[in-house]
C-alpha cells in the first residue's frame, strides 16, 4: 500500500527521488526503531548532505522543508 509519502516522493523527478530517497528510508527508519540519538543524527546529516546537492531541482515547498531542516540542525553534533 502508498502512503502519501511514497505517492509524493515517486511524483518527484527521479534525480532528486534517487538522491533522497535512501537517506530519508534510513532517517525514517531510526524514528520507528529507535537505536540512537547518534544514528538518528548521522542519518539527517546525510539527508541534509545529499539534498544540498538536488536542491536546486528541488521544488520549492521540498526545498523549503530541507532549508527548516538544515537550520534546525545546525550546531547540533553527530557525536
Amino acid at each position: 500500500m502508498l502512503t502519501e509519502d511514497d505517492v509524493y516522493l515517486d511524483s518527484l523527478p527521479e534525480e532528486i527521488e534517487v538522491s533522497i530517497g535512501v537517506p530519508l528510508i534510513e532517517v525514517a527508519r531510526t524514528l520507528d526503531e529507535p537505536i540512537g540519538d547518534k544514528e538518528f543524527r548521522g542519518g539527517v546529516r546525510l539527508l541534509l548532505e545529499v539534498g544540498a546537492v538536488v536542491a536546486p531541482r528541488m521544488p520549492s515547498e521540498l526545498r523549503d522543508l530541507f532549508e527548516e531542516l538544515r537550520l534546525a540542525m545546525r550546531g547540533v553534533t553527530v557525536r
